[in-house]
């Protein structure tokens, strides 16, 4: 589910002027692993047509043999490309706040929860999306979240969000809980997939490396709506518009976590 051409990106407030560096291809462990098997069955195929079929003993060296070149020249390139003086990640959703990864979504590690988790029927909170960029390249992460007509969304949302190079991020979507939302808890959906438009790049120092690496990530955001209802309608101000805030940047020394903090105060 990568965003089209035509679709909008969102940046940061402020933008991130982080630069890419390292490899654009991959070239781990597996890529090793599937281009050795490759090349072994292509050899191995090849001989045995040449024995038994010589007039056509050539297409398996093709079919297997081309994939394993290319995989032969992603692990070189990606060797060739590896910055040596690439920076540190600031490690701010493990390290400096605490959160308990899961996994990271192609690079990009994430977390997602209301703020507050318990609302009055009427009361309005805030779904705060987490993203971290582990790696040396930029990404695009297309989040989607879901339908929940008792909070004001009746059909599930896509947006493109945009991580520079290490970059730490918040997106911040307001809601309300409706009147006649049922008491008890709920939870929203919210997937995740990520695009690499310049590349892999390679791991920063100072991630949590151990963490598994997928292609698709989901969270189920729970949040409670407490019991009783208003007596009297109550009039309420319109909800603030999603933001998108930068909370760190590999091109700042330290991070500076006073927005977060004024913003969810």
């Amino acid at each position: 589910m990568n965003p089209p051409a035509t679709a909008t990106i969102l940046r940061t407030t402020p933008q991130d002027p982080a630069s890419d560096l390292g490899p654009r291809h991959r070239g781990d462990t597996a890529v090793w692993f599937f281009t050795i098997v490759l090349a072994i069955a292509a050899i191995a195929l090849t001989v045995a047509g040449v024995r038994i079929v010589p007039a056509i003993s050539w297409i398996p060296l093709v079919a297997l043999g081309g994939p394993a070149l290319y995989g032969a020249w992603c692990i070189y390139t990606t060797h060739r490309d590896r910055a040596p003086n690439a920076p540190r990640s600031h490690n701010i959703l493990a390290g400096e706040l605490g959160f308990d990864l899961i996994a990271t979504c192609r690079g990009v590690a994430a977390t997602a929860f209301f703020m507050p988790d318990s609302v009055v029927h009427g009361g309005a909170t805030r779904l705060c999306l987490f993203l971290e960029n582990y790696m040396s390249r930029q990404r695009v992460v297309t989040a989607r979240f879901g339908h929940l007509p008792g909070i004001g969304r009746p059909r599930a949302t896509l947006e493109n969000l945009h991580l520079a190079a290490g970059q730490t991020a918040v997106y911040i979507l307001p809601v309300q809980a409706g009147p006649d939302i049922p008491s008890g808890f709920h939870r929203l959906s919210v997937t995740l997939r990520v695009d690499q438009p310049e590349g892999v790049g390679q791991r920063l120092q100072n991630t949590r490396a151990r963490l598994p690496y997928l292609r698709v990530l989901r969270f189920a955001a729970p949040f409670e709506v407490e019991q009783g209802r208003p007596e009297t309608p109550t009039q309420h101000s319109p909800l603030p518009a999603p933001r998108y805030i930068s909370l760190a940047s590999v091109t700042e020394k330290e991070p500076d976590l006073a927005k977060l903090y004024d913003l969810l105060a």
